[in-house]
C-alpha cells in the first residue's frame, strides 16, 4: 500500500510539472515457429507438374481427399521446397479458379485462363434439291443417277440437245 501511495505521489509531481512519461513496455509479439518444408522427391524439383499429377491421381490420393485439397497439399510443399523456381501455373492465386476440363475423357487436360469465344468454322451449308433418274447401261440394265443443285438455282441443260438463242446471251 505504501508503494501505491508512493507512486501516486511521484505521478501529481509530474503532473505540476507539465510532464507526465509512461513508460509502457512494449508489446511482444508471440514468435511463431517456422514451419518446416514437407520433403519431396529429388525428381519432384525438376518435373513439378508431374509430381502434383502423380500425387493427386485418383489412384494414389486418398479416398476422401478432394482433388483441390490435394492440389492444394501439394502445391505448398513444392513452394516451400522450390521457392523462386516455382512455375507460374503451380504457384496460388486465382489462376486455379478460371481453370476447366478441356477434353471429356482426359482427366488432365484443363484449359486455364479466360475462355476463348470463337465458334470453330465448317463448312457453309447450302440447301439443295436432288433428282434421280433412271438411265440405260451399254452392258444392259438400268443405273440410278442423281443430280443435286443448290434450291432455287436454274437446271444447267446446255447438254441436253440443240438450242438456238435469239437476241439473248449466249
Amino acid at each position: 500500500m505504501l508503494a501505491a501511495v508512493f507512486a501516486s505521489v511521484l505521478v501529481m509531481q509530474q503532473a505540476a510539472s507539465g510532464q507526465v512519461v509512461w513508460n509502457a513496455p512494449a508489446p511482444t509479439e508471440p514468435e511463431t515457429p517456422a514451419i518446416a518444408a514437407p520433403p519431396i522427391p529429388d525428381w519432384a524439383r525438376n518435373d513439378p507438374y508431374g509430381y502434383e499429377r502423380s500425387e493427386c491421381s485418383p489412384l494414389i490420393r486418398k479416398a476422401d481427399e478432394t482433388m483441390e485439397a490435394c492440389q492444394s497439399r501439394v502445391r505448398f510443399a513444392l513452394a516451400a521446397n522450390l521457392g523462386d523456381a516455382l512455375p507460374a501455373g503451380l504457384s496460388g492465386g486465382g489462376a486455379a479458379e478460371n481453370c476447366r476440363q478441356e477434353a471429356a475423357g482426359d482427366r488432365y487436360a484443363l484449359q486455364c485462363g479466360a475462355p476463348s469465344r470463337s465458334a470453330p468454322t465448317g463448312p457453309v451449308l447450302q440447301e439443295r434439291a436432288c433428282e434421280t433418274r433412271p438411265q440405260a447401261r451399254a452392258q444392259g440394265g438400268v443405273a440410278w443417277q442423281q443430280d443435286c443443285r443448290p434450291t432455287g438455282a436454274q437446271p444447267d441443260n446446255r447438254d441436253e440437245g440443240l438450242r438456238f438463242r435469239i437476241g439473248g446471251n449466249d
